[in-house]
């Protein structure tokens, strides 16, 4: 990922409050430092003020602050353990604006595309059906297509349309949402119930965050036997299953090094290795759903197209026959 996209005003203030905690300033102090360089809209960004400044808040308070408590409960540091969180939470965020931008760029396109639709039906429905439904009455034709199209309020015309609009406000929702737990190292919305729409890219995710939560507790100073099972605990029972049932031989591998003296080293390179792949299944899963997208409105649109031609289809057989 590009460097130059750390310069977000809100990357700048937690990754300082991390490198504060991490060089032996406790969380209040850090955050006074903060204020004194950086004024108080600095501790906006950690999402609280000096009056909480005893609270674990930066980015996540959700994650942080059980990785605290467990860090604490375990004989590590909590400092260390947020500044190494507070990192990850950092590189988490930046991929998910990585990810999210062709999912802008098509959103965007699909907005255009229904707001011209919709134009083009109005202006249809107002200007033109009315002259194929006078066309019809002059002719005398009965059941033709304008008047099928205008039978219920022109609902056959404007349904593609109202189709549409719900599908781009679902979808928009849901990888906006996706977009967000990313950010935030949370699982992703609806995974138990709607695997497939993720694919392994959801499995890779929630063994990547069991990593990162691992990473900070081992970055806290917690005894490479203990990290692994509050991970995991705090990864959620779907990493469990997933690392319980070999997934990739990650945790017999990562067991294997803690018996061999080695776990550090092995871990820090699972989770580059798992940063990797991760990042690779989601934008395969994320342009699966793209291209799904574009043919699912193509053929809404062609639908309505074939509506705004019926009429001319109509009288031209009936002149043919005439």
């Amino acid at each position: 990922m590009d460097a130059l996209k750390l310069d977000d005003p809100r990357d700048f203030v937690t990754r300082q409050y991390a490198y504060l905690v991490a060089n032996g300033l406790n969380e209040e102090s850090a955050r006074a430092r903060l204020r004194e360089v950086l004024g108080a809209v600095a501790l906006e960004f950690l999402g609280g003020n000096d009056t909480d400044a005893g609270a674990t808040r930066p980015a996540n308070a959700g994650a942080a602050h059980r990785l605290v408590e467990v860090a604490r409960r375990l004989g590590g540091s909590a400092a260390d353990a947020q500044a190494a969180f507070t990192q990850s939470l950092g590189e988490a965020r930046l991929f998910a604006l990585d990810w999210w931008r062709p999912i802008r760029t098509l959103l965007l396109y699909i907005f255009f595309l229904l707001w011209l639709a919709i134009v083009i039906a109005i202006t249809y429905a107002t200007f033109v059906l009315p002259a194929f439904s006078q066309l019809d009455q002059t002719m005398g034709i009965s059941g033709g297509a304008a008047g099928w199209i205008t039978a219920s309020g022109a609902f056959r015309l404007f349904a593609p349309l109202v189709v549409m609009a719900i599908l781009f406000a679902f979808i928009a929702t849901l990888w906006f949402r996706m977009r967000l737990r990313m950010a935030k190292l949370e699982p992703l919305a609806g995974q138990s119930r709607f695997g497939w729409l993720y694919g392994r890219s959801g499995t890779a995710f929630q063994v990547l965050r069991c990593l990162e939560f691992a990473a900070a507790l081992k970055a806290a100073g917690v005894a490479d036997a203990s990290v692994l099972e509050p991970a995991l605990q705090m990864a959620g029972s779907h990493a469990q299953e997933t690392l319980h049932t070999g997934w990739n031989g990650l945790g017999e591998k990562l067991g294997q090094a803690e018996r061999l003296g080695t776990f550090a080293a092995e871990l820090d390179w699972q989770r580059r290795l798992h940063w990797s792949t991760t990042q690779a299944q989601l934008e395969l899963s994320r342009d699966r759903l793209i291209l799904f997208s574009r043919v699912l409105f193509y053929i809404l649109i062609g639908t309505m197209v074939t509506v705004l031609y019926l009429p001319i289809f109509s009288v031209a057989s009936m002149i043919g026959v005439h």
